[in-house]
């Protein structure tokens, strides 16, 4: 039954990724369709969404991870720290609050809004599924780097 919805989260998300034009450096090309199939299916299947539930959720959820985007890339300053003057490091430091305040303000707002497509308790267990699979793709990615080495190592 849980293969069923994570294929059905698979082809939704597949669908949804050819019509959104991402900018996140990180979901760029195959690779990122890729992890955003992965995490479509992770969130699906660690939160047990129904089909009604992932028809309202994931439209609420694509939203809410491309405002995060528009902010992140807003705030995004290039300073050398090395050489930086006091007043730039002021800035630095003032923009980075200020990003942190707007990041926790639309998450207030989409924990409302989520709370309409989901129980409450999905909505609670999302902050930490959301963990559970960057940390899942860290693994993944540590992995695939030792096997890329240890072919290179092979072959030398």
């Amino acid at each position: 039954m849980n293969k069923m919805w994570i294929c059905l989260a698979m082809l939704y998300c597949s669908t949804w990724a050819v019509m959104a034009q991402e900018d996140d450096s990180m979901m760029r090309g195959a690779a990122g369709e890729r992890v955003k199939a992965m995490k479509v299916a992770f969130i699906t299947d660690r939160l047990n969404l129904t089909p009604q539930e992932s028809q309202e959720f994931w439209p609420l959820y694509n939203q809410y991870e491309e405002e995060q985007r528009k902010i992140r890339e807003k705030y995004k300053l290039s300073f050398n720290y090395a050489t930086m003057t006091n007043a730039e490091a002021e800035k630095v430091l003032n923009n980075a609050l200020e990003l942190e305040q707007q990041m926790l303000n639309l998450k207030r707002d989409y924990m409302q809004r989520f709370r309409k497509a989901l129980p409450v308790t999905k909505v609670a267990m999302l902050n930490q599924v959301e963990r559970d699979f960057r940390e899942e793709l860290v693994k993944r990615l540590r992995a695939m780097q030792e096997q890329r080495q240890e072919r290179l190592r092979r072959r030398n």
